[in-house]
C-alpha cells in the first residue's frame, strides 16, 4: 500500500511543469538535516579532499531536493533536507608511516627498473595500499570509532547522515554497516543454538530480552565471538557471563549507531567484490553477518547504492542485484519485512573520460555525478521492489 501511495503522488509531480526536476521542492524552514560524510580513497591529501567534496556537494544538494521520489520518501516532503554543509571524514594520515616505508622501496627500485614499469610500480603500490590498509580489523577499529562518534555527535544536534564511500573509503563504509549497525538481535541469533551459546547464556537469552546490537559491541563485550567460519559462538566462561550480560545494552550504546542515526550508504569507485567475495555468497553461512545487515537496511527504510562509472577500472560491480523476493529465498531472510529499504548496483554509468582518468572523474563533474546517485536511487527502489511503472 505504500508504494502505491508513493507511486500516486510520483504521478502528481510528474504531470506537473517539464522543469519540475530542475527546480527544488520546498523544504520546510525547520526542516532537520540528512547530512552527507564523504569518506575519501586512496593516497589522498585533506586539501585535495576537501577541494573534491566542494566541487560536488552542493550539487548533491540540488539534485536530491529536485527528485520527487527522493523528496517524498527520504526526505519527507520537506521536513527533512540534505545539509548545507558537507561532512568530511579524512583517514589518509593515519597510514602516513607505512606509505613511507613503501616509498623507500620505490625509491630503491628506482635504481633498477624502467621508467615504465617504475610508474606502474608506484600507481598500484599507492591505489593498492590504503585499501589492504583498511581492509585490516587492526588498522580499521579506530577509524570506526572515529566514524561512529561522527555519527552520534550529528544526530545527538537532530541530524541524520548517509555516508558517501569513495574507493577505498568504500571498504570503510561497508565495514560500518556490518559492524557498527545494530543488525544482531541477539535473542534471535542464539535462539534454539545452545550448541554454540553454552547453557549459561542460552538460558539467560531465552528469559532476558536485548536490544538489538551490532558486531563490535559484542567483540568489545567478550560474550559472543564471530568465528571465522561466521557462526556466533558464546564465552564458555560462565561467570564472566553472569558477570558482563547486564552490561550489554551500555556496549550497544557506546559501539554502534542510534537507530536511525544513518538513512543510507552510498559507494563509488568502490572495489568490494575485488576485496570481499563473500557478496556472491548469498544465502550461505559464508555472510551471515552481510545478510543481517541487508535485513536491516530493507525493514529500516534504509539504501545501500553502488555506483560505478563503466570505465572506471578500480570501481567492481556487486555480483548479484538482489530483489525483495530474492532475499526471501534464503534461510536467513526468509522472514524478511518490506520496511521500504533496498539495494542496488550501478555499475554502467556512462563516463566520457578516458579510462585511467575515470577513477577520478567523479569529482570532476558534480552535477553529472549527482544525477547518477538519484537516477540509481530511483531505479534501485523500482527494482528491488519490482515496480515496472512509477
Amino acid at each position: 500500500m505504500k508504494r502505491f501511495i508513493i507511486a500516486g503522488l510520483m504521478c502528481i509531480f510528474l504531470t506537473s511543469a517539464s522543469s519540475a526536476k530542475e527546480k527544488e521542492m520546498p523544504i520546510k524552514p525547520d526542516a532537520s538535516p540528512i547530512d552527507i560524510i564523504y569518506i575519501h580513497g586512496a593516497y589522498e591529501t585533506k586539501d585535495a579532499f576537501d577541494e573534491s567534496v566542494n566541487n560536488v556537494h552542493s550539487d548533491m544538494v540540488k539534485q536530491f531536493q529536485s527528485d520527487p521520489l527522493i523528496y517524498n520518501k527520504l526526505l519527507k516532503n520537506g521536513e527533512k533536507k540534505i545539509g548545507d554543509e558537507p561532512l568530511i571524514f579524512f583517514w589518509a594520515d593515519k597510514t602516513t608511516e607505512c606509505l613511507k616505508v613503501i616509498d623507500r622501496a620505490l625509491e630503491y627500485a628506482r635504481s633498477f627498473s624502467s621508467k615504465i614499469a617504475q610508474f606502474g610500480r608506484e600507481t598500484l603500490s599507492h591505489t593498492l595500499h590504503d585499501a589492504i590498509w583498511i581492509s585490516k580489523s587492526s588498522n580499521s577499529k579506530d577509524l570506526l570509532n572515529n566514524l561512529n562518534e561522527l555519527v552520534k555527535s550529528e544526530y545527538a544536534k537532530g541530524h541524520e547522515t548517509i555516508l558517501y564511500g569513495y574507493s577505498a573509503g568504500s571498504l570503510l563504509s561497508v565495514q560500518y554497516m556490518t559492524n557498527r549497525l545494530p543488525v544482531i538481535n541477539i535473542n534471535e541469533i542464539l535462539k534454539d543454538n545452545s550448541a554454540y551459546t553454552g547453557a549459561s547464556l542460552d538460558n539467560i537469552v531465552k528469559n532476558h530480552y536485548f536490544a538489538p546490537t551490532c558486531l563490535d559491541a559484542l567483540k568489545e563485550s567478550k560474550l559472543v565471538f564471530y568465528t571465522d567460519d561466521n557462526k556466533f559462538v558464546a564465552n564458555p566462561d560462565a561467570e564472566y557471563i553472569n558477570n558482563t550480560i547486564s552490561k550489554l545494552n551500555d556496549y550497544t550504546k557506546n559501539y554502534c549507531a542510534p537507530e536511525g542515526a544513518v538513512r543510507g550508504f552510498v559507494v563509488f569507485g568502490a572495489p568490494l567484490t575485488t576485496f570481499d567475495t563473500s557478496v556472491s555468497l548469498r544465502g550461505t553461512p559464508e555472510n551471515t553477518l552481510s545478510q543481517l545487515a541487508m535485513k536491516y537496511l530493507v525493514e529500516n527504510d534504509m539504501f545501500f547504492l553502488t555506483v560505478n562509472y563503466a570505465n572506471d577500472f578500480i570501481g567492481m560491480p556487486l555480483p548479484v542485484i538482489p530483489t525483495f523476493d530474492s532475499l526471501k529465498n534464503t534461510e536467513i531472510l526468509k522472514d524478511l519485512k518490506d520496511g521500504g529499504g533496498f539495494i542496488y548496483d550501478d555499475s554502467k554509468v556512462k563516463n566520457h573520460t578516458l579510462f585511467f582518468s575515470a577513477h577520478l572523474a567523479y569529482w570532476s563533474s558534480g552535477k553529472k555525478f549527482a544525477k547518477s546517485i538519484v537516477e540509481a536511487y530511483n531505479a534501485g527502489y523500482k527494482h528491488f521492489y519490482g515496480l515496472s511503472d512509477l
